[in-house]
């Protein structure tokens, strides 16, 4: 079901990014677009911490990678 949701949500990103792109041009299309899959994934990756089990410790990202070197 996420995955659905999803995918309705990228293609709705870049069906609204081509009408952007026909009323304000292509550069505006693509700062448009960018800009909303940048907030999207954000929101994505959050929602993704708040499901963490309780008893894991969640790691920044100089942690995880002294941790992944």
């Amino acid at each position: 079901m996420k995955t659905i949701f999803y995918k309705f949500t990228f293609r709705m990103i870049l069906l609204i990014g081509i009408v952007v792109g026909i009323v304000k041009g292509q550069e505006a299309r693509q700062r448009w677009v960018s800009k909303k899959k940048i907030k999207y994934e954000a929101k994505l990756d959050s929602r993704r911490h708040l499901n963490l089990d309780p008893s894991q410790v969640v790691l920044d990202e100089i942690e995880m990678s002294t941790y992944h070197s």
